[in-house]
């Protein structure tokens, strides 16, 4: 089986980090998938890219969001070979994929939904573009049982092709290096520093907590992170405040903090917070997008209503004075994605995703 994925880039992001997951996989390195991954971007400003997936790596290389160019680039591309499955990844590479499939031809294109909203969904006038990029792709993965009804409600004529098909990682060694004596309590965010992901939410509980020795981690960068850096000094935080911007590998900071923060205005199935927990790292998170599909309340992390600076701030504090409470729930947590968010569970879930839809209906109608 000829598989392509077409990718934005293979930068920072929970997608992308997915989709490497996917190719390192045991499941796909056992099979006879033959797999190749076209960007449009490039390999991102993380520079991790394409290091150690052991698979093609084609960048149509567009100077920009909306290039025209990267409609007639792709298709060439995708001319020049021949796949069974095109499994594409994010926006805005739905929209040229999809536009795509009236010039080229493959067996299946499908498309991995991420997010639970996106702006597009704010105006109406879209949605019989958005319905006609959807009627392109044989199947629709979304990551959480939220993302799909959200896509549903969207666009309904979707509901019939949507599987449900959550993120998954690999489970981390432990390093046994976390909740060293005698050092300050430290939060970890992850992430983009742009608005949906509510860091300044974080800020504003960091500020209000009374215990005044934690410190905070923020890996990542954004539009924001200007504004991000002067509202930690405005609130009286920038000392204990650590911008540390874009990281290739964020597993040894997340081995030497007290808990992960994530304080999103919106989610789909947020990678970061699958690969704490999979570290025995407790998570603090807003209760938005898939989030409470994955953390159980008390017992695998904890959840806090969104825009809740204040809860956020109690359920911090309340984390960090209790190790033994800590410990017990970060074991909870890695046993959790062990269970039901292991990156095997869903490659083979994904892998048989292609072989269903590859055979058709009339073979699967048989198969019954």
């Amino acid at each position: 089986m000829r598989v392509l994925h077409i990718i934005d880039s293979l930068g920072a992001g929970g997608a992308e980090s997915s989709l490497r997951n996917l190719i390192l996989s045991r499941p796909v390195q056992e099979s006879s998938i033959d797999l190749e991954v076209v960007t449009l971007y490039g390999l991102g400003t993380s520079g991790r890219g394409a290091e150690g997936l052991g698979v093609p790596i084609h960048n149509l290389d567009l100077k920009s969001k909306y290039s025209p160019a990267g409609l007639w680039r792709l298709v060439r591309f995708i001319r020049s070979r021949r796949y069974d499955v095109i499994h594409v990844h994010l926006f805005p590479a739905s929209y040229f994929a999809a536009l795509s499939s009236f010039f080229v031809r493959a067996r299946a294109w499908v498309y991995t939904e991420s997010s639970s909203w996106n702006r597009r969904r704010r105006y109406p006038s879209l949605r019989p573009l958005e319905s006609l990029v959807f009627s392109r792709f044989k199947a629709v993965i979304a990551v959480s049982r939220l993302v799909a009804e959200n896509l549903i409600d969207w666009l309904p004529t979707t509901r019939k092709k949507v599987r449900v098909i959550p993120n998954g990682v690999p489970i981390a060694r432990l390093a046994g290096t976390r909740a060293a004596s005698g050092r300050a309590p430290v939060i970890l965010f992850v992430g983009r520093l742009e608005w949906m992901k509510g860091v300044d939410i974080l800020l504003r509980a960091l500020a209000g907590m009374r215990k005044t020795d934690v410190r905070l981690q923020v890996v990542g960068d954004g539009t924001l992170r200007q504004s991000l850096e002067n509202l930690a000094a405005e609130l009286g935080i920038g000392e204990r405040t650590e911008f540390l911007g874009l990281r290739s590998e964020v597993g040894p900071l997340m081995d030497r903090a007290d808990c992960l923060a994530l304080p999103s205005r919106w989610e789909g199935l947020p990678m970061v917070v699958l690969e704490a927990m999979s570290r025995g790292l407790p998570v603090v998170a807003s209760s938005v997008g898939g989030v409470p599909e994955i953390i159980t309340q008390g017992v695998s992390g904890w959840l806090v209503p969104p825009e809740d600076s204040e809860a956020m701030a109690a359920t911090l504090a309340s984390v960090l004075t209790n190790p033994a409470l800590r410990r017990q729930v970060g074991r909870n947590a890695r046993e959790r994605i062990r269970q039901d968010f292991s990156i095997e569970r869903m490659a083979q879930k994904t892998v048989a995703l292609y072989a269903e839809i590859i055979a058709g209906p009339a073979a699967r109608r048989r198969a019954q």
